[in-house]
């Protein structure tokens, strides 16, 4: 069992032994412990959590299919949800159970070990097809499997599993019947086809899935595989079926499942595009109805200041240019927050270019606010990118124009723009000599109106980092940043190679 509660084995082994199991339970936590186990305790059955903090179920379902491909994989999780179930039987596993319901684990584990034990008969079953009739005979009657012989299109021999699968009593109610009484109508083009189908030499015939029609009528869903046989003497063909009827069951039951996540996909589908509808309204709302009060608070005051006959007084004067710049600032808030909203609606439109001119491009832009200033500019190599170019100019803006804001205190500013790499991104920086943070905030730095230093000291309205981070989000890439206080800040974002 792969589990990191102790607790959670102990329910498992209490549960399995009210089912009736005696059993050996190896317990272990992590990917090299389940690899050894796999070798040295020889399991009869896997049971798996979803979710450990350093090794997952699906990881151990990838290595037990390789290394122990006949042994049953059986999920205990807490919580597995609809999408995880799919996936976890499509990638192999036998069944799940949930850790609330642990009465369901014993017919589980029971049901696996059916199934374990009918593949290994299977096996069996296929190595005697290559034996002697004599030997043939007395094995096959021991397989799980349906099998039988037909010879000039009637059954002349049936095992009991044969027996019990097509609803008789016994193997001389079929004997002497048509081949074609027994095979779904529907099914009849693939039998004859996968009996006219000759395997190589030393390979066992491929399995097809068809269906066929017990004695009262039912249908029953199976695989089928055949080889030619000389039995009594005269050409014949043998014939294995294996019963899927319950497989085929549970892949309806998953295409219903898919049916209704494509359905729901589709809700929310129409659900966000009501929503970007909703959202490109507000922003027009905000656009056109927030600025005209702000033009009217800065024009009024304007006009005040200018048609006093009087000079006003210094305390009455800051209080009118206090007024004045609250306005300019709601102004300045309004152009970035609805930057930052075009940010997430814009569509992408990648093209290959060289990053290094638009790094340029961007420092002639910004230079006019480092006028009177000594700032030293750094531009390393820099590779091409495939990337949006407007947006990636707005997150170049964005971290100059920061750099610039806060070495405003240095006599002589030094700000660096470089890269690196790794097998999979471009990793990008933007250095400076400024006045830095204190990191334990550094998770602070990309939320959507959160500042590090007083609006006292540095102006700003605290998206433009937000922005930044939304739109390498959108290219597949990340973001994050490194600071000391009064030693400068490097910020870093990420561009996958594709």
């Amino acid at each position: 069992m792969v589990e990191d509660e102790a607790h959670d084995v102990t329910l498992v082994e209490h549960a399995l032994r009210q089912g009736g199991f005696d059993f050996c339970l190896k317990h272990v936590e992590t990917e090299a412990d389940f690899q050894r186990e796999l070798v040295r305790f020889h399991p009869a059955v896997i049971l798996s959590d979803h979710g450990l903090p350093a090794f997952d179920g699906f990881s151990a379902l990838a290595i037990a299919q390789k290394k122990a491909p006949d042994v049953p994989f059986i999920f205990v999780t807490g919580s597995l949800g609809e999408e995880t179930t799919i996936k976890a039987l499509k990638s192999g596993a036998t069944d799940f159970v949930l850790k609330h319901r642990l009465n369901t684990l014993p017919p589980a584990v029971h049901r696996a070990l059916r199934q374990s034990q009918f593949h290994l008969e299977r096996k069996r079953a296929e190595q005697a097809l290559l034996s002697s009739e004599e030997r043939y005979r007395s094995l096959v009657d021991l397989s799980p499997d349906a099998l039988f012989v037909q010879s000039s299109g009637r059954i002349v021999f049936i095992n009991s599993a044969g027996v019990r699968l097509l609803g008789a009593a016994k193997a001389e109610d079929l004997i002497g019947r048509f081949v074609r009484e027994i095979v779904h109508p529907g099914s009849w083009k693939r039998f004859q086809e996968r009996l006219r189908g000759k395997p190589g030499p030393g390979k066992p015939a491929p399995f097809v899935e068809l269906s066929f029609v017990r004695l009262d009528g039912t249908q029953v869903h199976v695989e089928m595989a055949s080889a030619p046989l000389t039995f009594g003497g005269k050409a014949a063909a043998q014939v294995i079926a294996h019963d899927v009827t319950e497989r085929k069951q549970a892949e309806d039951r998953i295409q219903n499942l898919n049916a209704e996540l494509e359905r729901r996909v589709n809700e929310r589908t129409a659900e966000l595009e009501s929503a970007n509808k909703e959202l490109e309204a507000f922003s027009y709302s905000v656009s056109h109805d927030l600025r005209a009060p702000l033009r009217h608070i800065e024009g009024f005051v304007e006009m005040f200041l200018t048609s006093q006959t009087a000079p006003l007084d210094a305390e009455s004067r800051h209080y009118m240019e206090t007024i004045a710049g609250s306005a300019r600032q709601m102004g300045r808030l309004i152009d970035d927050l609805l930057s930052f909203s075009r940010s997430a609606r814009a569509d992408l439109s990648k093209t290959r270019f060289p990053f290094e001119e638009l790094v340029q491009a961007a420092i002639q832009e910004v230079k006019p606010e480092a006028q009177d200033r000594r700032v030293e500019w750094v531009v390393g190599e820099l590779p091409r990118v495939e990337a949006d170019p407007a947006l990636l100019r707005q997150v170049m803006l964005n971290l100059l124009s920061n750099a610039l804001k806060y070495t405003r205190p240095r006599k002589a500013a030094r700000i660096e723009i470089g890269s690196s790499e790794t097998d999979s991104d471009f990793i990008f920086h933007v250095r400076d000599n400024g006045v830095g943070f204190d990191m334990k905030y550094a998770h602070k730095l990309f939320g959507v109106f959160q500042r590090l230093h007083r609006a006292a000291d540095f102006e700003g309205t605290g998206v433009g980092l937000a922005n930044v981070r939304r739109i390498i989000h959108r290219h597949g890439g990340h973001t994050w940043a490194e600071g000391e206080l009064g030693r400068g800040a490097a910020f870093y974002f990420s561009l996958p190679k594709l």
